[in-house]
């Protein structure tokens, strides 16, 4: 491929990931989700805190154990202002994740991503990856790979109270 044509489609590809975020960023999400024990919820019913919202699949081992630092985060961040949501990417670990839950002491709300949650999130291609929202369900920041527990409280402590 020539540089030209290189370089003009690189652009055009950067213009649209960044048009996708930045629509993610502009308007308030609104998805409904089931827990690992059937309880339904809207993402809405979160509105009024600050949100992070994790994604991660069951046959991810950085998954795993961001799912008990995030468990860690829920124990020293101010849940008054904070709520912590995981949710399950794979329908084929759906039997595994009520163990998955359990073994590792969450306190916090876990379920089952939509099945449209590629479509919600069309920038989302990295386990885990972890929305933040602001008070007003909008994604504030999106945060890929595994995060320390001291990186996490970092980027918290702009916004809520830890710890």
């Amino acid at each position: 491929m020539k540089p030209k044509k290189f370089l003009c489609l690189t652009l055009i590809i950067l213009c649209l990931i960044i048009g996708s975020v930045s629509n993610l960023q502009a308007s308030s999400l609104n998805f409904d989700f089931y827990t690992y024990k059937g309880q339904k919820y809207n993402i809405a019913d979160f509105r009024g805190k600050y949100v992070l919202l994790n994604l991660f699949a069951s046959y991810c081992p950085t998954c795993m154990i961001e799912l008990g630092t995030l468990n860690k985060i829920n124990n020293k961040c101010s849940t008054k202002n904070l709520e912590i949501i995981s949710l399950m990417i794979d329908k084929e670990g759906i039997p595994l994740l009520p163990k998955i839950v359990s073994s590792r002491g969450i306190k916090y709300t876990v379920g089952l991503a939509p099945s449209e949650i590629f479509r919600i999130f069309p920038d989302f291609s990295e386990l885990p990856t972890t929305y933040f929202l602001n008070k007003k369900g909008e994604v504030i920041e999106k945060i890929t790979g595994y995060k320390s527990l001291n990186d996490w409280i970092k980027l918290l402590t702009k916004y809520v109270s830890c710890n």
